[in-house]
This record gives structure tokens, C-alpha cells and sequence, in this order.
């Protein structure tokens, strides 16, 4: 059985259901808030949503790996990800 997946479009469609704005007005907060958050990271900045998690920007360290080809020893460069830490609050509402 394949999992739903919610995708931008769903979460538009649901606040024009819900808020009875144009879905065009909404598409378009959708996307600056996006933005917003992606700006956020990029400057190296944690951005917290109360009640939902905080996104943090993270830096992997460069390390030593094996080469699955022929098995000499590499050097994997580090590289930027972020992270998401649930609040307590979404970990319950997820776990009911």
C-alpha cells in the first residue's frame, strides 16, 4: 500500500477550503514563507515554528571513507544539510 504524500498544492487546495482566499493569493504565501525559511538556512540561521520543530542549518565534517569500487580508503567532503527537531507538541499529535 503507497503512503499519501501531502504536497504543495495539497496544502494550497486545503487553505483555500479553509480560509476561502484565491488559491492563486495562497500559492503565493506558500512559496514567500518557503523562501523565507530557505533564506533563513542559507544565512546559517534556526528557524523555529512554535508547536511544529526548528529547522537548523548543519555542517557535516569532512571523513574518511571506503571506496565501494575497488576499496581504497577516500576522503568524503563535508558538506551543509539541515536538521528538524519536532517540537514536543507535533511528537504527541504524531504519536496518538
Amino acid at each position: 500500500m503507497k503512503k499519501k504524500t501531502l504536497t504543495k498544492k495539497d496544502i494550497v487546495q486545503y487553505l483555500h477550503e479553509e480560509l476561502g482566499f484565491s488559491a492563486r493569493s495562497l500559492a503565493r504565501v506558500v512559496d514567500e514563507f518557503l523562501e523565507t525559511v530557505k533564506l533563513a538556512l542559507e544565512r546559517g540561521e534556526e528557524v523555529k515554528i512554535v508547536r511544529f520543530g526548528n529547522f537548523e542549518p548543519y555542517r557535516r565534517p569532512t571523513r574518511r571513507g571506503v571506496s565501494p569500487k575497488d576499496g581504497r580508503e577516500i576522503v568524503i567532503e563535508g558538506k551543509k544539510t539541515v536538521i528538524f527537531r519536532p517540537s514536543p507538541t507535533l511528537k504527541e499529535f504524531v504519536n496518538k
